[in-house]
């Protein structure tokens, strides 16, 4: 096994760990999170906190997947690799960015500024 062959690796790895903590966070911190009855809400709204949790909890996930993407194409020797990681982070940013319009809906702030910094790593590429 080469030190190359060690990127591979710890891609597997944060895949891993990026679907593992998606899951256990629906199996098992959500339900009983969402159970409280005095779960301190955020715009007084229920439905917006639980979906701003729950999203923030995934975006970790997407975060480490796209780091191990990063890390394959690393591994891979991408002839280009500078564009290939910008291209991966740009796909990371649109992703959050959605994500946050879709869960939160336009209430949020994040989403505009995501979707100009993924055009903008996406144009930069």
């Amino acid at each position: 096994m080469s030190r190359n062959d060690f990127l591979l690796v710890a891609a597997a790895i944060v895949a891993a760990i990026g679907l593992i903590h998606s899951y256990l966070g629906e199996r098992l911190v959500f339900a009983r999170l969402f159970a409280l009855p005095d779960l301190p809400l955020l715009r007084r709204d229920r439905a917006y906190t639980e979906n701003v949790l729950r999203y923030a909890w995934h975006l970790t996930s997407l975060a480490w997947w796209s780091a191990g993407a990063i890390l394959v194409a690393l591994w891979w020797g991408a002839s280009d690799a500078r564009r290939t990681v910008l291209l991966i982070i740009a796909a990371m940013l649109l992703l959050t960015g959605v994500t946050v319009l879709a869960t939160a809906g336009r209430r949020h702030p994040a989403w505009p500024l995501l979707l100009i910094a993924a055009a903008a790593t996406w144009y930069g590429a």
